[in-house]
């Protein structure tokens, strides 16, 4: 079974830099299982920010290290990707109870990259890593009203880095 492993803007923010003991373990972890972490374009926009007063969350590190990697750019020429976008939006934004057009597109591309890999056959399993709880249960909300509810799982981001450090740390 062909997996894919879908990360968000939050899961690179709370990993933190290369120093950081949840980096290292979010790396470790892609390493021994043989994951590649593919965030969507707009994810990996909002991660590389050209401003020298924001500290940039090392993406580009992990890029270049092999364990992550930006996805192609969205079909939206195939209307299940359009109606996984616009479901998430909305879903976030009744989760959230603000308008539809001010939730971060970043937020939905995670739902839109696994439909569009999930309905062409590519993947069998898609994972959400993310720390944004109304986006992730938003994609499995979406993605189960398209027919692929067994094959997406939402990963709480946050939970998950928790898990893989020593209660130590």
């Amino acid at each position: 079974m062909s997996r894919l492993h879908i990360v968000d803007t939050g899961l690179f923010v709370a990993m933190g830099q290369l120093s950081n003991n949840r980096y290292r373990a979010i790396r470790r972890f892609a390493r021994q299982n043989d994951i590649t972490f593919v965030l969507p374009e707009r994810v990996h926009e909002e991660l590389t920010v050209d401003d020298s007063d924001v500290e940039a969350p090392p993406v580009d590190a992990a890029i270049d290290e092999g364990w992550a990697d930006v996805a192609a750019p969205l079909d939206f020429s195939k209307p299940i990707v359009s109606r996984a976008m616009d479901g998430v939006q909305r879903y976030i934004a009744n989760a959230d109870d603000r308008p539809a057009d001010e939730v971060e597109q970043a937020d939905a591309a995670l739902a839109a990259l696994a439909v569009q890999h999930l309905s062409a056959g590519t993947v069998s399993e898609v994972y959400i890593y993310t720390t944004d709880i109304a986006a992730g249960e938003g994609t499995e909300t979406v993605l189960t009203s398209e027919g692929y509810g067994d094959s997406v799982t939402f990963v709480n981001g946050f939970r998950f880095l928790e898990d893989l450090l020593p209660d130590d740390s």
